[in-house]
């Protein structure tokens, strides 16, 4: 773990206008008096296409991603330091208005340690700096293509609505536009079909019923559930992301506020939301707190705006006595993380970092697919981990992966190359182990160009957990498993196996391999004894004379 905190600076900020009526407002992250008024009768050239066809699938956060779009208007909005940390690993966009500010841009980037050979820019004059709520959406369709959702943004601000075409463009993608009104502020994703939203996206679009609105959610970005949940900020943004945010597929961050505030109730209520709800892993959410200030508006913790990119995460600090409190809570919620503070006197609890930046997904990611074994299971002799293993630029698996990584009771790490069974679907095994056991494991992949990927996201530092038992076994659980565990004893000295195949061979073998029994049989088998045997786990195989093959066990009469 690496903790870097203030080591990006303040930069100046930079104000700039918009006309409205003859009337000139400083543009702020709200929609100021002209807009508002603009609003009620704005008209928005919207075209909305069809869906996509295929399986749709909306990339999370802390997905691989390409590039950080960020925007000039005078100034970034956010520090310059950071894009140069940003720099140092991925590409960064960056939205001018021409050929003269890309020679300012570059001119400030080469000046402050940015990586230029990392720098692209794109021509659009920028109405404001908040990339995060006027950026597209990245789906993937059927795991392999990258495609862009446009959507009307909640801003009467046409150069900002334009930007997912732009991008669309830029990246050479297919761009397909949604007709709901939203921002990418009030919206975060898991990557399997879960998203949430406050209800500021029922308000924005009165012409809809919710019910539509959630078609639309499915068709265009493949979210099955979509939580559409209360404010508790009380304040005019009404953003997501200014309280809460998906830090992992099972794990939602909530800010937490003192009992002496006024809005103590509504934020306790939205996490015990948030823990009621299973992830789309099947089991329930891990809700990280996340501490800030009673309310005051002198106090600034906007931690919850932070950004995800690639391995580091970036945290909003603007020196309350809190900071160091949320970057270890950012630490302990996600090990394996690089986690960043980034000072800056303009954050806000309402528009912070992650306002003002936003992920490009990479079009060439290497994606794994896999719903984990969690908790404490039922007692088998074997669990197999199974996952989709897909690279979106087409290029081949590494001969030798993908990989299984596993340690049970905390001894050493074993590895399992993944057995590709059909399509791009990879399987492995575990071997279960007498006694209480915990099980730690994690999926590793490389492709030929270079790319890798690990499930969970980080890896080793934050493998999945499960565990079993082999005291809870019962008769019913070896009726149809490949595999036999045996307990000796006096009273019970004997299992019966049934088969109807005609004649063959029973055969059994150790978990090295090695056979420790072997019987022909012309009928039903019986009293094979197992008092010579020691304790331990054995693969039971029944082969006929015509080479069909059954691992259909009856046992009986053999428990402890």
């Amino acid at each position: 773990m690496v903790y870097k905190t203030n080591i990006l600076f303040l930069i100046s900020i930079f104000t700039f206008s918009i006309s409205f009526s003859q009337q000139t407002e400083v543009l702020k992250h709200h929609m100021s008096a002209a807009e508002k008024e603009l609003m009620q009768n704005y008209s928005r050239s919207f075209t909305e296409t069809l869906p996509p066809t295929g399986e749709v699938r909306n990339i999370a956060e802390w997905e691989s991603m390409e590039s950080v779009l960020v925007a000039y208007t005078g100034g970034f909005g956010v520090p310059v330091s950071l894009i140069a940390e940003m720099s140092q690993d991925c590409n960064i966009t960056t939205i001018v208005s021409g050929a003269s500010e890309e020679t300012t841009v570059h001119s400030i980037y080469s000046s402050n340690g940015v990586n230029l050979s990392n720098c692209t820019y794109v021509y659009q004059d920028p109405d404001s700096y908040w990339t995060r709520d006027y950026s597209p959406w990245f789906i993937a369709i059927d795991d392999s293509e990258v495609a862009i959702i446009n959507f009307p943004y909640n801003r009467p601000r046409p150069n900002d609505d334009d930007v997912p075409i732009l991008m669309a463009n830029e990246l050479g993608i297919d761009l397909y536009g949604m007709d709901v009104i939203h921002t990418g502020g009030n919206y975060m994703c898991d990557g399997y079909g879960m998203a949430a939203s406050t209800d500021l996206v029922w308000e924005e679009n009165t012409s809809q019923t919710q019910a539509e609105i959630n078609t639309k959610m499915q068709d265009y970005l493949g979210i099955e559930t979509y939580h559409v949940t209360l404010d508790p900020l009380d304040e005019y943004i009404k953003h997501i992301d200014c309280w809460g945010k998906y830090l992992d597929v099972d794990k939602v961050m909530i800010t937490q506020v003192p009992v002496t505030d006024y809005r103590y109730a509504d934020y306790e209520a939205v996490a015990t939301f948030f823990s009621g709800q299973n992830c789309s892993w099947g089991y329930p959410y891990e809700v990280i707190r996340v501490q800030a200030a009673d309310y005051n508006e002198y106090d600034v913790n906007p931690y919850s705006n932070s950004l995800i990119l690639n391995n580091k995460v970036f945290v909003p600090q603007t020196g309350s006595d809190l900071d160091d409190d949320a970057i270890a809570v950012y630490e302990t919620a996600m090990p394996g993380y690089e986690i960043f503070g980034v000072y800056s006197g303009s954050w806000i609890n309402s528009d912070a970092l992650h306002c003002r930046t936003h992920g490009v997904a990479d079009r060439e990611m290497l994606y794994i697919e896999h719903y984990p074994l969690y908790g404490d299971l039922t007692f088998q002799t074997e669990y197999t981990i199974e996952a989709d293993i897909v690279s979106y630029g087409g290029s081949p698996i590494t001969s030798e992966f993908p990989k299984l990584y596993y340690r049970q009771n905390s001894g050493s790490w074993e590895e399992e190359i993944m057995i590709n069974t059909s399509g791009n679907t990879y399987s492995a095994t575990i071997p279960a182990l007498n006694g209480n056991n915990d099980v730690a494991y994690y999926i590793y992949a490389e492709n030929n160009n270079s790319k890798t990927e690990s499930h969970p996201r980080i890896g080793i530092a934050d493998p999945h957990l499960f565990s079993y038992s082999s005291s809870n076994i019962g008769l019913n659980e070896f009726a149809d498993n490949p595999y036999l565990n045996i307990f000796p004893n006096p009273a019970n000295e004997s299992f019966s196996l049934n088969t109807t195949l005609a004649t063959g061979i029973v055969s059994i073998y150790n978990t090295n391999g090695q056979q420790v029994y072997t019987t022909r049989f012309t009928e039903p088998i019986t009293n094979i004894n197992v008092a010579t045997f020691t304790s331990g786990i054995y693969f039971v195989k029944v082969k006929s004379d015509n080479n069909s093959i059954t691992r259909k066990l009856v046992v009986a009469n053999r428990l402890p």
